[in-house]
C-alpha cells in the first residue's frame, strides 16, 4: 500500500529528476518517471462506490502505443491499490466494458486518443495523456516536461465528470489545475 508520505516522496523524487547526457537514457529514465506516476496516483483518488472493481486486481491500462514496454511492470511489480495487486493490460483500444481503473491514452490507428478519451468520459477512469504524444489531446493527467523535468497537469473538472476526487496533495504537485466548475 502507498501511504501519502510515500506518494510525496516518490512525485517529489519524479519531479526533481533530470534526464541524463545521452537521449536513449532521457527517453529511459523519463518513461520510468511517468510509469511510476502511474500507480502511485491512484491511492489519491478517490472513485465511486458504484464503480466496477476488476476481479484480477486494479487495472493500469495502456491503450494503444505502449511507450514503457516492461519498465511499467517492473514499476507495478509487488505493488497494491486498496489491498489489490496491480495489474497491467495493454489493449489496441478500448470499450464502455474494459475494467480498467487508469487508462494511459497511447492512440493507434485502432482507436485515436480523443477516440480512447471519449470512449471513458463519464465512467470512473483517471486517464493519462503524454505531451510527447500529443499536446492537444489530453486526459485528466497530462504529463509535460517543464524545465527538464517530468511534471503534470491535471484537468479537475474532467475528474469531476469521470465521477472522480483527486486529493489535494496531489493537486497542490501540479503543474496547472483546470478546477472544477
Amino acid at each position: 500500500m502507498v501511504t501519502r508520505r510515500g506518494l510525496m516522496a516518490g512525485l517529489a523524487l519524479a519531479a526533481l529528476l533530470r534526464p541524463g547526457a545521452a537521449p536513449a537514457q532521457d527517453n529511459a529514465l523519463e518513461y520510468a518517471v511517468k510509469a511510476t506516476y502511474l500507480y502511485k496516483f491512484a491511492p489519491f483518488v478517490h472513485w465511486p462506490e458504484s464503480a466496477p472493481a476488476s476481479v484480477t486486481g486494479f487495472e493500469i491500462c495502456i491503450v494503444g502505443h505502449d511507450p514503457f514496454g516492461p519498465v511499467l511492470d517492473e514499476a507495478v511489480r509487488g505493488e497494491q491499490v486498496r489491498g489489490r495487486p496491480i495489474v497491467v493490460r495493454r489493449l489496441s483500444e478500448i470499450s464502455e466494458a474494459h475494467g480498467c481503473q487508469v487508462v494511459f491514452a497511447g492512440g493507434s490507428a485502432a482507436q485515436s486518443i480523443p477516440d480512447i478519451l471519449r470512449a471513458v468520459t463519464g465512467k470512473p477512469v483517471l486517464t493519462v495523456t503524454d505531451a510527447a504524444v500529443s499536446r492537444d489531446e489530453k486526459g485528466i493527467v497530462h504529463f509535460v516536461i517543464h524545465d527538464d523535468r517530468v511534471r503534470f497537469e491535471i484537468d479537475d473538472r474532467a475528474a469531476a465528470e469521470n465521477g472522480l476526487m483527486i486529493s489535494s496533495k496531489v493537486l497542490s504537485l501540479a503543474l496547472s489545475v483546470t478546477p472544477r466548475t
